[in-house]
C-alpha cells in the first residue's frame, strides 16, 4: 500500500493526464501496425479507418468542447454540485450517443455518401455499440482527473489502451474473422461504460440541475465551436495543394507525408493544458504556477527533440519512409516550427476563466489567414508556401490570445509562461531552420 502511495504522490495531476494520453496514443499505434501486419486486404484495413474516421467526424468538435467546459466548470461549483454535474454528463453523453446511433442507423444512406463517399460499410451497426459506450466512457479520465484520482488515471489508461489493443489484434492472429475484432471492441466499450456507470453511482448525485447544465452549455459550445473551426484549419492545406497543383496526386502525397508535427506534441500539450484547467480555476495564481512549472518539464523534452529530428531529417526521413518521400523534408522541417506554438497556453488560462465566447473567432481569423497568405506564398515557394501559411496563421493565432488575455486580464504571458526558455528554444529552433534550409 506504501508504494502506491508513493507512486501517488510523485505524480502531479498533468503528469497523471499526460500518461493517460500517451497510452492512448501509443494504444492506437499498436493497432495501426497490428491491422498492418494482420492477415487484411487493404480495403479490410480501409474500411475500419472509414469506420473509426466516420465517428471522429461525428464527435470530435463536440466532445471536445463539452469535456474543456467540464474540466473548467466542476472546480468552481460546490461538492454537491460537483456530483450533480457527473450524474448530468453521464445522462447527457448517453444521450447523445443514443442520439447518434439511432441518426446512423435510420440515415445510414444519405451520411455514409456524405462523410465517406461510401453506399455501405460493414461491420457499421457493432461498430455503433463500441462508438457510443466509448463516447460516454471518455468521461471517465476525466472525472479522475478531477477528482485526483492520479494513480487510478494511469492504471486505467493502460486498462483501457490494452484491452483495445488486445480487442483488435488478438483475433485476427488467432485466426479469426475480422468481424470479432469488432464485437470484441463492443465488449470493451460496454465494460468500460459499465464502469463509469459504477463510479457515477457511487460518486455522482442523481438529481437534474438546469441551471447547471445552462452554464456547462454557455462554457462549452464555443469551445465546440473552436474545434470545429480549427480542424476545418487543418483540412485547408490539403485543399490549397489540391487548387494550386490542379489534382497531381504526387504533389498531394509529398504533402501529405510532410505535413506532420513532432511526434506526440499534441498529446503532451493538449494533456497539459487541459490538466491544469481545474488547478486555474480553482486557484487562479498557484495554478498559473503550476502550469509555467510544468511547461517547462515539456520544453526540456520537447524542443530539444524537435530541434534533433529537423537537423536529422535527410537522412532518417526517406529510411522510415522511402526515398520517393525526399522532397518531402522541407515540409516537414517547417511543420517543426509549430513546436513553439503549440507550447503557448494562453487559451488554458481563458477556459479556466470561463471567457470562451470569442475563442471560434480566433480560429476563424487563423483559418482567414492562412488561406491568404496561402495564395500568396504558393505560387512563389510550391508546396513549402502551404506549410509556411500553416504556421504563420497558427503562430498568429496563439499571439492573438496572449494578446487578449493581457488586455482583458492584465495577465503577461510571462506570468504563465517560462519565457526565457521558450524564447531561448524558439531561437535555436529557427537557427536550425535556417541551417539546413
Amino acid at each position: 500500500m506504501g508504494r502506491f502511495a508513493t507512486i501517488e504522490n510523485s505524480l502531479t495531476n498533468a503528469r497523471a493526464f499526460q500518461l493517460f494520453q500517451l497510452m492512448r496514443q501509443g494504444g492506437l499505434i499498436v493497432i495501426a501496425v497490428a491491422l498492418a501486419k494482420a492477415p487484411l486486404s487493404v480495403a479490410q484495413v480501409g474500411n475500419y479507418e472509414m469506420l473509426t474516421y466516420l465517428g471522429y467526424l461525428l464527435t470530435f468538435f463536440w466532445v471536445s468542447g463539452f469535456m474543456q467546459g467540464l474540466l473548467s466548470q466542476y472546480p468552481t461549483l460546490p461538492p454537491p454540485q460537483q456530483q450533480q454535474l457527473f450524474f448530468q454528463s453521464f445522462v447527457v453523453f448517453t444521450g447523445v450517443g443514443l442520439g447518434l446511433a439511432l441518426l446512423l442507423l435510420s440515415a445510414d444512406s444519405f451520411l455514409l455518401p456524405l462523410l465517406v463517399q461510401r453506399s455501405s460499410l460493414p461491420y457499421l451497426g457493432i461498430f455503433i455499440v463500441f462508438l457510443v459506450t466509448n463516447l460516454t466512457a471518455s468521461l471517465q479520465e476525466h472525472f479522475y482527473l478531477l477528482t485526483n484520482r492520479k494513480l487510478t488515471l494511469v492504471l486505467y489508461g493502460a486498462f483501457s489502451a490494452g484491452a483495445q489493443m488486445l480487442a483488435v489484434a488478438l483475433p485476427l492472429f488467432l485466426g479469426y474473422d475480422f468481424a470479432y475484432s469488432f464485437w470484441s471492441l463492443a465488449v470493451v466499450g460496454i465494460l468500460k461504460w459499465c464502469w463509469l456507470l459504477f463510479f457515477v453511482i457511487q460518486h455522482g448525485r442523481w438529481r437534474w440541475s438546469g441551471a447547471i447544465l445552462n452554464s456547462w452549455w454557455l462554457i462549452s459550445w464555443p469551445l465546440g465551436l473552436y474545434a470545429l473551426v480549427a480542424g476545418l484549419n487543418q483540412s485547408l492545406g490539403p485543399w490549397l495543394v489540391g487548387y494550386f497543383f490542379a489534382g497531381d496526386t504526387e504533389a498531394f502525397a509529398l504533402y501529405r507525408y510532410g505535413a506532420r508535427e513532432l511526434p506526440l506534441l499534441s498529446a503532451l500539450a493538449g494533456a497539459l493544458g487541459s490538466a491544469l484547467i481545474p488547478a486555474i480555476a480553482h486557484h487562479l495564481e498557484n495554478g498559473l504556477k503550476d502550469l509555467r512549472e510544468e511547461s517547462v518539464k515539456l520544453y526540456h523534452l520537447l524542443f530539444p527533440l524537435t530541434i534533433l529530428l529537423l537537423l536529422t531529417a535527410h537522412w532518417w526521413f526517406p529510411l522510415v519512409f522511402s526515398a520517393d518521400y525526399q522532397d518531402s523534408v522541407p515540409l516537414f522541417r517547417t511543420f517543426l516550427l509549430l513546436t513553439s506554438a503549440h507550447l503557448l497556453f494562453a487559451r488554458t488560462v481563458l477556459v479556466a476563466k470561463q471567457d470562451t465566447r470569442l475563442i471560434p473567432f480566433f480560429a476563424v481569423a487563423s483559418f482567414c489567414l492562412q488561406l491568404l497568405l496561402g495564395f500568396l506564398l504558393v505560387p512563389l515557394l510550391g508546396l513549402n508556401g502551404v506549410a509556411l501559411a500553416a504556421v504563420f496563421a497558427f503562430s498568429a493565432e496563439k499571439a492573438l490570445l496572449i494578446f487578449y488575455v493581457q488586455k482583458k486580464y492584465a495577465l503577461s504571458w510571462r506570468v504563465y509562461t517560462p519565457w526565457q526558455w521558450w524564447l531561448f528554444y524558439s531561437v535555436v529552433l529557427l537557427g536550425a531552420y535556417f541551417l539546413v534550409l
